[in-house]
């Protein structure tokens, strides 16, 4: 085939293939273009910050009360923490009991909330993750870790008060409808 051939045939081979694609495309029907504006699919959790504030110190007061309670028994009984937390956050506090336990060691004494400062509320959030942060000021200094003679086993380096930044995730089953989801030591200060 002559040159002038072959480019005769590729243009009207290119030519075909472009008319049909829009013929395919021409031929679907125009979608209505919607002027609804999309509704909410549900109410906010807390109608404000300071119920959201109030749920979160109640639900990590709780959770602080439940591992006092775990630990002064000894590490007994750690499922007790389900209720205040959820599995990442529990499963490595159970294992911090069982450490206890096999240690035969127990804690003393009572963590006091200090201070609690709302870091986050989502309220579009209706169910689900991280709906709820803070930043909670944990003093420590009336508890002590003892071993089975009593000894303390605690540093005498420990600060008396640690700082978390606490994360809440939405559980319509909870008494406080929040169960702690992450808790990480806060470094920055100026919670305290």
């Amino acid at each position: 085939m002559p040159p002038s051939t072959r480019t005769y045939v590729a243009k009207v081979g290119t030519i075909l293939l472009v008319l049909g694609c829009l013929s395919l495309t021409s031929c679907a029907p125009d979608e209505p273009l919607s002027r609804a504006r999309p509704t909410p699919s549900s109410t906010p959790l807390f109608a404000s910050e300071e119920e959201a504030l109030d749920a979160a110190r109640e639900t990590y007061e709780g959770f602080l009360r439940t591992a006092e309670i775990i630990m002064d028994e000894g590490g007994l009984h750690p499922e007790r923490i389900d209720e205040f937390a959820t599995p990442n956050v529990a499963d490595p506090e159970k294992e911090g009991f069982l450490n206890i336990a096999t240690a035969h060691e127990r804690v003393t004494g009572s963590m006091v909330l200090e201070t609690v400062v709302l870091q986050a509320y989502r309220p579009q959030i209706a169910e689900g993750e991280g709906i709820v942060s803070i930043y909670a000021c944990v003093n420590v200094a009336d508890t002590d870790v003892v071993d089975e003679n009593g000894n303390s086993v605690v540093s005498a380096e420990r600060s008396d008060e640690n700082v978390f930044e606490v994360g809440f995730d939405s559980d319509i089953n909870s008494s406080t409808q929040l169960r702690v989801s992450s808790k990480l030591l806060w470094e920055a200060g100026g919670v305290c």
